[in-house]
């Protein structure tokens, strides 16, 4: 058995397992199973279509974009990726589900990382309600709750989640560990509680200790001891009459004067704890105003890097002209700082083979005294790059406008190519041309 077939047996064996693990619902193993499998092939159309499935399955629809993309530059005919990509376009607009889940899941980690977890906790479950298969924000909102001790709560999320990613790893982490504590808070809620016994008694149990208390109480004593107890009786109440009661409606009078004070005082503190909610209601509507102003740069961005993925792919493929015109179509103000040394290596490689192309169908044209669509195509030339081959697409141009009778252009490029590229070969040249038509 040959290499290339032993490869594409490797490929087809990941893409059937990453297809069980699908059907039973375990995202992970089935995303890892397909990498692998395009590893081994990346033109598996069949595990690339069904790669994009399983991340569209746990909310990743970026990723799943990007798979469908480069499954339809790869094949673009006969191909359900191109299907999958139309039934989600409304979703991944500005005002789409995908796009809205996206921006408030970011906002909710940035809430987190600053400390605001009741913020974090409102925006994932905003976002929840939208796209309830969002694996990575209900795992987030699973954390959440488990920091803040709301354990029942993390294992009604995880659990609803893993219906979704059964095997993932992660959230089997969180599930166990929210489960253990909301055991050991059920296991202390159950003691100290009272139970009675089947003789009538009341038992308490604290810690490892049983009190019991008797249901009834049998008093022995004579008559004697009674009257004794009606004398004592009489002599407290007499006693409580005449040197208690005075005490304590003194006692009385203090204690109400000092009621109404600590009333006027809660009415102070509940007015200022009024006043701090409306201060952060305040703010919140500043920030949600915040978020609704990101909206648009979201769907730029968007645009922005399908474009330069179709790009990349062009370009991987050989497709040079494909790649120039995807390049063309890129707004490089919405790149970002960190990107932007990585797109300008990518942009040079692209314009370079672009470029090279281009010369070679525009010095055709102008071999074959096509002048006119020689000028449209050195006119893309420098538009790329002025300096191009030393200087030679500006005097092949120069040239073209010259043997077309348009002089004034011609001569404008003589003296850029002489401006420009003054050590070229060709400048001395455009000196001589540049002499004639001005005299």
């Amino acid at each position: 058995m040959s290499s290339y077939s032993k490869i594409l047996q490797f490929s087809n064996f990941y893409y059937n397992k990453g297809l069980i693990c699908a059907e039973v619902h375990d995202m992970s193993g089935a995303i890892d199973n397909l990498s692998k499998s395009l590893r081994y092939n990346k033109n598996n159309i069949d595990a690339r279509n069904l790669l994009g499935l399983c991340y569209y399955e746990i909310g990743e629809c970026v990723f799943a974009l990007r798979e469908w993309v480069i499954s339809i530059n790869i094949k673009s005919e006969d191909n359900l990726a191109a299907e999958y990509i139309d039934d989600i376009q409304p979703d991944i607009t500005r005002t789409g589900k995908f796009s809205q889940c996206i921006k408030k899941y970011n906002q909710a980690l940035l809430y987190a990382n600053e400390g605001n977890e009741d913020l974090a906790i409102v925006q994932l479950k905003r976002v929840i309600g939208i796209n309830p298969k969002f694996v990575k924000a209900a795992l987030l909102l699973g954390l959440l709750y488990i920091h803040n001790e709301q354990y029942k709560e993390a294992v009604n999320v995880l659990e609803a989640i893993a219906k979704v990613d059964a095997n993932n790893t992660t959230l089997i982490r969180y599930l166990k560990e929210a489960r253990e504590e909301l055991a050991k808070k059920d296991e202390k809620k159950s003691k100290g509680k009272k139970t009675i016994t089947d003789d009538g008694t009341v038992a308490y149990i604290s810690e490892n200790d049983t009190i019991i208390k008797p249901s009834h109480f049998r008093d022995n004593a004579t008559l004697n001891t009674m009257v004794n107890i009606i004398f004592g009786l009489v002599v407290g109440i007499l006693i409580g009459v005449f040197l208690i009661v005075p005490g304590v409606k003194r006692e009385a009078s203090r204690e109400s004067a000092q009621k109404l004070v600590d009333a006027n005082n809660n009415i102070a503190t509940k007015n200022a704890a009024i006043k701090d909610y409306q201060d952060k209601i305040n703010d919140l509507t500043k920030k949600l105003n915040a978020l609704s102003d990101s909206e648009e740069s979201t769907n730029t961005n968007m645009s922005f890097y399908k474009n330069l993925l179709a790009m990349y792919v062009s370009f991987n493929n050989g497709e040079y002209r494909e790649a120039g015109e995807a390049l063309s179509k890129i707004n490089e103000d919405s790149i970002e700082p960190d990107y932007k040394d990585i797109y300008e290596k990518l942009k040079n490689q692209v314009n370079d083979k672009y470029c090279q192309m281009l010369y070679a169908e525009a010095g055709g044209n102008y071999n074959q005294g096509n002048y006119e669509d020689a000028i449209v195509v050195f006119e893309k030339i420098i538009q790329l790059n002025p300096t191009y081959g030393d200087g030679n697409a500006l005097y092949f141009l120069a040239q073209s406008y010259r043997l077309t009778g348009d002089n004034q252009k011609a001569i404008t490029y003589y003296q850029r190519l002489i401006n420009e590229c003054p050590d070229s070969a060709k400048a001395a040249n455009a000196k001589s041309h540049l002499e004639r038509l001005t005299k």
